[in-house]
C-alpha cells in the first residue's frame, strides 16, 4: 500500500497516514475486513517510527474505520458504500498492494433513480439529436474517419473554431496554434500536472476543490496546499505566505460557479491571483468548466486568461458538460515553452483525441446553434436550482447552504458536525438516491459533515421526488 508522506506539510505524519488510508476505505479500495499492513512493515517502508504507524492506527479505530485483533493485526471496519465483490479467485490481487490513493467517482453507486452525485446535464436538454444527425452524415459522407487518427494537437478546423468561440464568449483573444484539444477537462488536468510537476512539488488549490482534480494530484504524490474560500473565491490574502514557505509551481483554480460550492470568483479577486503569478512566477491552471451557464447577467466574469498577459495562466474550457459528455471534447490554451511540454505529454498519452467526435461538433460551433442552445440550458438549469433551493428550505431545518448564481451544483452542510455523511450517503443509496460526499472535495478531511448535490442530471420529477426523499431521510437521521 502507497503512502506519500510530505516532509514540507503542516499536518502531523500521523494524520497524513491516516488521512490517507481513510480515503481508501470512503473510496471503496481497501474493503472490508481487509487486513493493512504490520505497524513494523509500514514504519520501514516510511522510513518513520512504530510509534508514528500506531497513533495513525489509533486514530483510524478511534474513528470507527478500523478495529484491532490482538495478535492479528487491524483490520478495514467501515463498509464501503459501493457494492462488495463476492469471494473469488481475484482475490489475490489484493496482496499485491494498492497504489492509487482515491477516487471521488468510487463513492457512489453508479446506477440510481435519484442521481444527485454527478455534475451532469439531463440527457434530454442537450442537442442529441442534431450530434447525431451529424454524425451519421460524417460517416456517410466520409467513412474513413473511423480509421483515421486525428493529429496530436487536435483537428485544426476544431481549433481554429474555439478560437473564434473564445473571442466571442469568453472575450478571451487566442491564437488556434496554441489550442490543444482534450478529452475533457479531467484529461487537461492531467496533463498539466504530468507537464509541470513532479512527485513532491506543490500546488495550490481551493477548498473545497474538484475531487477529480483532487484524485489526479493526490495519485500522483504532489503535495496540496489548500486555501480556503470566501464569498470572493479562493483567499487571496493567504496565498502569498504559503509561497513564502513552499514555493508551489501550480494554481488549481475553478473561479466560475465553482464545482462543489457554486462560488463565483470576483473580478477584483482574479485579478489579484493574476498579480500574484506575475509576483511569484508559477502557473494558474483555470478550469472553465461552468462559465457559460449563469442565470443573470450581472454575475457574468471575464476568465482569470482575460486578464493574463505574460501566459501565467493554462486555460482549460470544457464543452462536454454543456453540450455532449459523450464527445469528451476540451479545448486548452497555453502559450510559451508550457505548449510543447503538453503537447509532448498528449502524444505520449493518447496521440490525439478521437477525430469523430472533433468533427461531429464544428457544425454546432459554427452557427447560433451553440448560443441558442446555451441560453435555452441556462433556463433550465435556473429553474432546477430554484426547485432544489424551495425544496430544501422547506422540508428540513438541518441544512446550510448559499444559493448559487449559476452552474450545476449546491454545497451543503449539515447542522450536527457529529452526522456521519457515509451513514447518511448508505441511507440515501438505500432509498436509490445518491450524493457526493464533502470528503471528495476535500484532501485531509475524513469527518466533513457536508455533501454537494447536483440538480442538472435528473429530470424535474425526479429531482423533486428525490429531494423530498432526502429531506426526510435526514429529518429521521
Amino acid at each position: 500500500m502507497k503512502i506519500h508522506i510530505h516532509k514540507q506539510s503542516t499536518i502531523p505524519f500521523y494524520l497524513q497516514i491516516s488521512n490517507q488510508i481513510a480515503q481508501r476505505i470512503h473510496s471503496g479500495l481497501l474493503l472490508e475486513n481487509e487486513q493493512l499492513p504490520s505497524l513494523r512493515i509500514l514504519a520501514d517502508e516510511l522510513s518513520i517510527s512504530v510509534l508514528t504507524i500506531r497513533k495513525a492506527y489509533k486514530w483510524l479505530e478511534k474513528n470507527g474505520l478500523v478495529w484491532v485483533k490482538p495478535g492479528k493485526g487491524v483490520f478495514v471496519l467501515k463498509k464501503t458504500n459501493r457494492l462488495q465483490e463476492k469471494k473469488d479467485h481475484s482475490n489475490w490481487q489484493q496482496t499485491l498492494g494498492i497504489n492509487v490513493v482515491r477516487s471521488q467517482y468510487l463513492m457512489n453507486k453508479e446506477s440510481v433513480t435519484y442521481n444527485f452525485s454527478k455534475a451532469v446535464v439531463y440527457p434530454r436538454l442537450l442537442p442529441n439529436k442534431f450530434l447525431a444527425e451529424e454524425t451519421q452524415k460524417l460517416l456517410k459522407e466520409d467513412a474513413s474517419i473511423l480509421t483515421t487518427y486525428g493529429s496530436v494537437q487536435g483537428d485544426e478546423e476544431l481549433r481554429i473554431e474555439i478560437s473564434k468561440h473564445l473571442l466571442e464568449f469568453q472575450k478571451i483573444r487566442s491564437n488556434h496554434e496554441n489550442i490543444i484539444i482534450t478529452s475533457g477537462v479531467q484529461q487537461g488536468i492531467d496533463l498539466v500536472s504530468q507537464a509541470v510537476l513532479k512527485p513532491g512539488d506543490s500546488v495550490i488549490v481551493e477548498s473545497p476543490c474538484y475531487g477529480g482534480a483532487l484524485d489526479i494530484f493526490i495519485n500522483k504524490d504532489i503535495h496540496i496546499i489548500p486555501i480556503e474560500m470566501d464569498d470572493e473565491g479562493i483567499r487571496s490574502d493567504l496565498i502569498e505566505d504559503v509561497f513564502h514557505k513552499f514555493k508551489p509551481k501550480l494554481l488549481y483554480v475553478n473561479p466560475s460557479f465553482q464545482n462543489p460550492t457554486g462560488i463565483s470568483m470576483s473580478s477584483a479577486r482574479r485579478k489579484e491571483l493574476i498579480d500574484l503569478a506575475e509576483r511569484y512566477n508559477f502557473f494558474i491552471l483555470e478550469d472553465d468548466s461552468f462559465g457559460d451557464i449563469y442565470f443573470e447577467q450581472s454575475v457574468r466574469q471575464h476568465p482569470i486568461k482575460y486578464y493574463d498577459r505574460n501566459h501565467h495562466v493554462i486555460y482549460i474550457k470544457g464543452f462536454s458538460k454543456t453540450l455532449a459528455p459523450g464527445v469528451r471534447i476540451a479545448a486548452m490554451l497555453a502559450y510559451g515553452p508550457v505548449f510543447d511540454w503538453l503537447f509532448a505529454v498528449k502524444a505520449s498519452m493518447d496521440v490525439g483525441s478521437p477525430l469523430l467526435t472533433q468533427k461531429a461538433i464544428l457544425p454546432f460551433l459554427r452557427t447560433d446553434r451553440m448560443r441558442n442552445h446555451v441560453e435555452k440550458l441556462r433556463i433550465a438549469l435556473q429553474l432546477r436550482r430554484d426547485t432544489t433551493v424551495d425544496i430544501l428550505s422547506n422540508e428540513t431545518n438541518r441544512l446550510q447552504f448559499q444559493i448559487p448564481n449559476g452552474g450545476f451544483n449546491l454545497w451543503l452542510s449539515i447542522n450536527e458536525p457529529a452526522m456521519d455523511i457515509f451513514d447518511l450517503l448508505k441511507k440515501a443509496n438505500e432509498k436509490d438516491i445518491s450524493f457526493l460526499p464533502g470528503v471528495a472535495c476535500y484532501n485531509n478531511k475524513t469527518n466533513e459533515p457536508s455533501f454537494r448535490i447536483s440538480y442538472s442530471l435528473v429530470s424535474e420529477d425526479e429531482l423533486s421526488i428525490g429531494l423530498v426523499e432526502l429531506c426526510k431521510i435526514i429529518n429521521q437521521f
